[in-house]
């Protein structure tokens, strides 16, 4: 599979998003920039790449690999399977205090950096990988 890897600099708020995805999953960073140091305020999960587990212990595997948390069966839904994406397919839109990524045109991810909350197309219940997108207001 590709790799996937995308950013946008909102220099206003010196913010960073970054869009990354492996054969696993695609995950977005929010990272605030400061003279110091980049930091990772939140992140959001936008989808599997077919890669679902069943336990946390199976999650915890992968991340000792260094690789990002695959999603966990009992968190997906109809969207959360994505297998044919490329960074073509991906766009990041800053709207304010939004962050929008869409895949194909559809939102599947919206960060709130106000709250620090990310709202997920691609997830069926509130949990580690977000909010379910139908729950935004």
């Amino acid at each position: 599979m590709n790799e996937i890897y995308l950013s946008k600099i909102n220099e206003e708020q010196n913010r960073e998003v970054i869009v990354e995805g492996d054969d696993h999953s695609i995950w977005a960073y929010v990272l605030k920039h400061s003279e110091e140091s980049i930091g990772i305020e939140f992140d959001g999960f936008i989808c599997s790449r077919g890669t679902l587990v069943e336990t946390s212990k199976e999650i915890k595997e992968y991340i000792n690999k260094v690789i990002s948390a695959p999603l966990m069966k009992r968190y997906s839904n109809e969207y959360s399977v994505q297998k044919e994406i490329k960074n073509e397919n991906i766009r990041i839109d800053w709207n304010g205090n939004e962050i929008s990524i869409k895949l194909n045109g559809i939102d599947f991810l919206i960060m709130d950096l106000e709250t620090r909350k990310s709202y997920s197309k691609s997830t069926s219940e509130k949990g580690p990988y977000g909010i379910p997108l139908t729950e935004k207001n």
